[in-house]
């Protein structure tokens, strides 16, 4: 395979990623999370193929000499828009995460609020009487 053919693949690589972390970006704004599950699998394949198209044009360094002015400013391009779409991605991932962990903070608060508060219930979440020793409880149903 040629340089250019090896670019040109990468190009088409970089597109491809571009497209997929756009797609990402864009559910994690408008708070579709469960959605980007769909695309984990896509982003790994072609951030693998990715990284390794990179090595295979980066292995020879004259392999760059051979491109023209415009190949190297279209792959720079290109690579600048995958930095900036690589760099959100990761923003959004973490603001993400962060509120996941807030909630469950607040969650895991408010029970621990909630047992100290409840005599019926110990700091593990068991059901306890009066007296400190454990209780059984009953449900009837009518049918």
């Amino acid at each position: 395979m040629s340089v250019s053919e090896k670019i040109q693949t990468q190009l088409a690589i970089m597109s491809e990623l571009c497209r997929l972390l756009k797609k990402e970006n864009t559910l994690l704004q408008d708070q579709r999370q469960d959605e980007c599950k769909d695309l984990l699998e896509q982003k790994e394949k072609l951030s693998f193929a990715y990284a390794d198209g990179f090595k295979a044009i980066t292995k020879n360094k004259e392999n760059f000499a051979e491109l023209s002015d415009q190949q190297k400013g279209v792959l720079r391009k290109a690579a600048m828009t995958l930095k900036m779409l690589t760099d959100e991605n990761k923003r959004l991932l973490e603001i993400n995460k962060d509120a996941i962990n807030r909630l469950l903070n607040a969650m895991k608060k408010d029970v621990e609020e909630q047992s100290q508060q409840t005599p019926l219930y110990n700091a593990d979440g068991a059901i306890v009487g009066d007296s400190g020793h454990p209780v059984a409880l009953s449900y009837n149903s009518v049918h």
